[in-house]
């Protein structure tokens, strides 16, 4: 295929793009008035022709160099091919330079879903191949929440090269817009997330140079995706197509410089913007005239007149939200005095009123010229902040650290170390925003773990913070040195520094006093809650709620309910709370950390009323929100995973729980975050479970580890301390270390509080007899399990059923070793019976019963009965361990075919 031809292809697909954006009903129509090219007529035609017929050939694939016009072939054609490590299943997208398939990779531990992108009609030859390889190097430079990931890419075995994308599910957003029926406001707060994804690209030198909602996916979650970054050019690109050759464009989108063959920059972008905007809120009967001037300064044909990027579209956008002046008006006296009736409009028919009655004219006329002058120097002022602010952060991730290399990205700490060195090499004059920098490095800081480095720069902030005398700006470094005592584990000194923030935002603005006030109070929950105050915490927050003078937003009285719920024990009354707010955000469009949180609680939530698998649906959703919202090494991400094991443990899927425990454990290690309690609580969650599926060997360093932090931050006799030490005492004797496990066992019983929870003491007795019962001592086991039977004729329909098993099966073990076989095996057989009964949750007291069962029959010499129950052990282990890494899966062979193997 000659050069010409190839021409030809690239703009019909163009064509063929524009043409699948139309309504189906409106194609033909729209067809016949486009003025096209004879050849170009001819191929678009060839495009559709296949389009309609189903035909999905791969040309790359096959050798093909031209479009035949010959029978339909099958869907799919390419369904069943393998592509690297991917396997296509379906697809799901195609245009005339590329199809995508939906396909999946299985050699991994988790089966993995992508979409695959593979070069199709209008691309063929050695230096398209190039400009593939070149997209895939952009596209791994973009990690954004709102852009779609690169995963893998490469070429097949047939030199067709391809990209794996992460898969998005969802609409465009012109349909989400349209089913939905956003108003304005709603489809603005979309696509400030979408100028948030096309800075992002911007920031790394690159233009996507064809936005279009066809190219924005909405997810189930309502988050906007972009996609296709197969045509972004580096804006230091060199190569002569920059402004002329293969022009990327979709007719109706493309910006006048697109069309013309001129200079494509990031305006060019922020035109595509523009349009995307006017055509989501073009339903509306009628826009605000601000909103009617941005989009107008975005759509302005002369490049230069537009917003220079989409940040600063972004930027526009919010503040047209937030009722503040926007750029895109002219700045004059009379702008600035509309957009203050609106922020002010009760003070201002007031002083309207009084003006009118005195008729002071001139007066009020000077008023305005003082205020507009006041104001222009506070714009100005702010302006030369934001300047700096930028320049600041662009020094901190400039692109020449890349010297145009592929490297990876680096480490976000490296690029922190990066900004203190520029904080403490050029000290800024201004020191509200040296406050302000520091406090932003601070809290990325935490972040990441990087807990030490994070403190030196919260005190750098707050020095310069009172330098500044802002009573707002002090209090937020208050709040932030307070979370930063939470992850530290210091939950006394986190609520002194939350209490000062909060008394200190009573005496601020509104604006600025509620930002305080909502961040202060939810580290404060999280500090009350890790000192056991619940019921404190959830007083004042309600107190807080119906307090009418603060005036709340429905999202600041969204954020109450849900630190509400995070303190409240009845998982009843937890999700009447979490209802509430699920009516608030259909007054407001939450923000995906807002969606995050809120998948979570109804997690926890939904764990606590043993809906199992209701929980691992909420936090499988929790878990893709976490990787978009907090990706890569973040604490936020590591406690998501942390809660998927857990409630995937109680679900049964006891390997998937063990991966996501891995994950979240690999998150903690790698940030060197191993002194929170919520890495405590991993540890302590993965330990039990490996004791749970008997690999007690792997259990017993996490749980030393759990107990002796769990000691540390709350003291020998807290409730979590005396759980972790029971618990390791139980993985103790199970490995063989019965003295050991006594000693740990004694402990536990020591500091074990007076007004400890009857399940509490129980749970502890039955560990004790079973430790007594493995090291041989029948009468201590018996006396144990005797004090259990007490409280459990007192609390037995409180208690879980997989405890009723362990008693039984603990009893029955006692009576084999005081040589009773007959009651030993009726006990056994009552334990069996239970475990059936109670269902998945009592599984790993049922394979522990039926071991006990099996080493009780050996003893009595019963071997063909007792190889049954070794057998029956193995399966349920082998049940529950499907899919563990090798050696936790040799590790339960070995735990009952060795048995077996002696019978």
């Amino acid at each position: 295929m000659d050069t010409e031809q190839v021409q030809r292809w690239r703009d019909a697909d163009r064509w063929f793009a524009a043409w699948l954006d139309q309504e189906s009903s409106e194609r033909g129509a729209w067809l016949e008035q486009q003025v096209l090219a004879v050849e170009t007529r001819e191929a678009l035609l060839a495009l559709i022709h296949q389009h309609h017929s189903g035909d999905t050939s791969f040309p790359a694939l096959d050798r093909i160099t031209q479009i035949e016009l010959t029978a339909p072939r099958s869907r799919n054609q390419l369904a069943g091919r393998r592509v690297g490590q991917w396997t296509l299943i379906e697809e799901i997208g195609r245009g005339g330079m590329s199809v995508v398939y939906k396909a999946r990779r299985g050699e991994v531990d988790f089966e993995q879903l992508a979409a695959v992108k593979l070069m199709s009609l209008a691309a063929l030859g050695s230096e398209d191949n190039i400009r593939f390889e070149q997209e895939r190097r952009l596209l791994a430079r973009l990690r954004h929440p709102h852009i779609a990931a690169l995963i893998d890419g490469g070429f097949a075995e047939d030199g067709t090269p391809f990209l794996a994308m992460t898969l998005v599910e969802g609409e465009t957003l012109k349909h989400h817009c349209e089913r939905q029926r956003l108003d304005w406001r709603q489809c603005v707060r979309l696509l400030i997330q979408v100028c948030d994804a096309v800075a992002h690209a911007h920031r790394n030198l690159m233009v996507h140079r064809d936005l279009k909602p066809a190219n924005i996916i909405v997810t189930a979650q309502g988050l906007p995706v972009l996609l296709d970054f197969g045509i972004a050019k580096l804006l230091d690109d060199t190569q002569q197509d920059t402004r002329t050759g293969m022009r990327a464009l979709t007719p109706g989108y493309a910006a006048p410089e697109q069309i013309d063959g001129g200079l494509i920059t990031t305006a060019t972008d922020v035109y595509a913007l523009g349009v995307i905007l006017r055509t989501l809120c073009t339903p509306a009967t009628a826009l605000p005239e601000d909103l009617n001037n941005i989009i107008a300064m975005a759509m302005r044909e002369d490049a230069a007149r537009r917003y220079p990027d989409a940040r600063a579209l972004g930027e526009d956008l919010q503040r047209l939200l937030q009722q503040r002046v926007v750029l895109a008006t002219p700045d004059s006296s009379g702008y600035r005095l509309r957009a203050f009736l609106r922020r002010r409009r009760g003070l201002v028919i007031a002083i309207g009123t009084v003006a009118m009655a005195l008729v002071v004219g001139l007066g009020l006329a000077l008023w305005q010229a003082q205020r507009a002058s006041r104001q222009a120097d506070e714009a100005l002022r702010q302006a030369a902040r934001a300047e700096a602010a930028r320049d600041f952060l662009f020094s901190m991730i400039a692109a020449g650290d890349r010297e145009q290399t592929e490297a990876v990205d680096p480490p976000v700490s490296t690029v922190i170390a990066r900004g203190i060195a520029t904080l403490h090499d050029t000290p800024l004059t201004d020191p509200e925003l040296h406050a302000e920098m520091a406090l932003l490095l601070g809290h990325i800081d935490i972040s990441i773990g990087q807990h030490q480095r994070a403190g030196v720069l919260l005190d750098s902030a707050l020095t310069s913070a009172e330098r500044s005398g802002d009573p707002a700006l002090i209090a937020e470094v208050w709040v932030r040195q307070g979370l930063l005592a939470n992850a530290l584990g210091k939950p006394d000194h986190a609520l002194a520094l939350f209490n000062a923030a909060l008394e200190k935002a009573t005496t601020l603005e509104a604006d600025r006093g509620g930002t305080v006030l909502i961040s202060g109070l939810g580290g404060w929950t999280y500090a009350m809650s890790n000192l056991g105050r619940n019921q404190e915490a959830s007083a004042r927050l309600q107190a807080t709620f119906d307090n009418e003078n603060l005036n709340l937003t429905a999202n600041e009285r969204a954020e109450l309910l849900l630190m509400q719920s995070s303190v409240t024990a009845d998982p009843n009354t937890r999700l009447a709370l979490l209802t509430r707010v699920q009516k608030l955000h259909a007054d407001f469009s939450p923000s995906p950390a807002d969606k995050l949180f809120i998948a979570s609680e109804l997690a926890t939530v939904a764990n606590a009323l043993g809906r199992h698998t209701e929980a691992v649906s909420h936090l499988r959703q929790a878990a893709t929100l976490v990787d978009r919202v907090h990706p890569g090494n973040t604490s936020r991400r590591a406690r998501i995973y942390n809660n998927l094991g857990s409630v995937l443990s109680n679900a049964g899927a006891m390997a998937q729980a063990d991966a996501a425990y891995a994950k979240a454990e690999a998150i903690y290690r790698a940030l060197g975050d191993q002194q929170s309690p919520a890495f405590a609580s991993l540890i302590h969650n993965r330990g039990t479970l490996l004791r749970d599926l008997g690999i007690a060997e792997q259990a017993i360093p996490l749980l030393e580890e759990a107990e002796a932090m769990a000691a540390k931050q709350f003291g020998t006799s807290d409730r979590r301390s005396i759980i972790a030490l029971r618990n390791l005492a139980m993985a103790s004797a199970e490995a063989g270390a019965a003295k050991t496990a006594e000693t740990q066992w004694q402990h536990a019983s020591q500091h074990l509080s007076t007004q400890a929870t009857p399940q509490d003491r129980y749970q502890l007795l039955l560990i004790g007899g079973h430790i007594a019962a493995l090291s041989g001592d029948a009468a201590q086991a018996a006396e144990r399990i005797a004090q259990a039977e007490r409280i459990a004729e007192l609390e037995s329909p409180t208690l879980a059923p997989a405890l009723h098993v362990r008693r039984a099966s603990i009893a029955a073990k006692i009576l084999s070793l005081q040589s009773k076989p007959d009651e030993a095996t009726a006990l056994f057989e009552k334990a069996a019976s239970i475990s059936t009964a109670g269902g998945a949750e009592t599984w790993s007291a049922a394979w522990r019963n039926e071991l006990a069962f099996a080493e009780h029959l050996t003893r009595s010499g019963d071997s063909d009965r007792a190889r049954a129950h070794y057998a029956e052990a193995h399966n349920l282990l082998e049940a529950r361990g499907a899919g563990l890494d090798s050696k936790l899966r040799q590790r339960l062979r070995d735990l009952t075919k060795t048995r077996l193997a002696k019978q």
